[in-house]
């Protein structure tokens, strides 16, 4: 769990994490120097629960390094990034566990995702999910890039997330790691577990949430060219994970097509309506 001025909601969340019924749990949180009272509420938990481990840092270092930080502190199997104001239902972890070890060729499991408001009221909003199984690998590469990034805080099978290159300090750097791991094996949906993601933030337009990744405590786009380009970066480094695939060469260069002929007009919805 990366964390980063969370006070309002953490309590709830770390209520939510403890509660899993997966048996052999490690819960990692990593401050980035919060300046509420974040870390206090974390050590109170963790004074209670030996499963919660606590690192801190000194100043805040960006939202993606605090997150590849939570990855280089884990040993497990399997590995999931929890958001400091989210909600699981009890059975997340170990449903998400379940298909991975059901099915060799996924490396990815996540569950149905309900949005919540600031006071936990459901909103009359819904996301849609895909499970993968069945397509080629260029098919389920396009499935991501159409899609939701909500699969990022699904558990991963941990030897295929290791084999992907970190989360890069771009804006999309979600869709680079999900398209990276797509391309290895398949995202599996889990049916019955649910995952509640809090919208408590006023983004009603994509550039708002494009000008939160560009403030000091995020730290996504740091210089004044990604700042005016945000996704200058994106359709270079989607580049780069296909070249990098075990895809045939015609495969790829077909890929490498349809995706720079496609990035406008997915990137021109997203100007128009602030897609999840």
């Amino acid at each position: 769990m990366p964390v980063y001025n969370e006070a309002r909601f953490i309590e709830a969340s770390l209520a939510s994490l403890r509660n899993q019924d997966y048996p052999n749990l490690e819960i990692i949180i990593s401050d980035n120097a919060s300046t509420d009272n974040s870390l206090e509420i974390c050590k109170r938990h963790g004074a209670e629960d030996d499963r919660i481990r606590i690192e801190t840092l000194a100043v805040n270092h960006g939202a993606i390094a605090n997150f590849r930080r939570t990855l280089d502190l884990a040993n497990g199997e399997f590995f999931m990034w929890a958001s400091g104001h989210d909600l699981w239902s009890p059975d997340l972890v170990s449903s998400c566990v379940a298909e991975l070890q059901e099915n060799g060729n996924a490396c990815l499991a996540f569950a149905s995702s309900h949005w919540i408001g600031a006071q936990g009221e459901a909103l009359m909003r819904s996301s849609g999910w895909t499970d993968t199984r069945g397509l080629s690998a260029v098919a389920r590469l396009f499935t991501i890039f159409w899609g939701n990034m909500h699969p990022i805080l699904g558990v991963m099978r941990m030897s295929q997330l290791r084999a992907c290159r970190p989360l890069l300090n771009i804006t999309g750097s979600d869709l680079v790691l999900l398209s990276d791991m797509v391309l290895r094996g398949d995202f599996v949906h889990a049916l019955q577990p649910s995952w509640y993601r809090r919208e408590f933030r006023e983004e009603t337009e994509y550039q708002a949430k494009l000008d939160r990744y560009a403030s000091p405590s995020v730290a996504i786009s740091k210089s004044r060219l990604q700042r005016i380009f945000p996704l200058l970066q994106l359709p270079f480094a989607l580049n780069g994970v296909v070249m990098r695939s075990t895809l045939p060469a015609t495969d790829k260069i077909a890929t490498l097509i349809a995706l720079w002929s496609s990035f406008l007009p997915r990137y021109l919805v997203g100007r128009r309506k602030n897609f999840p």
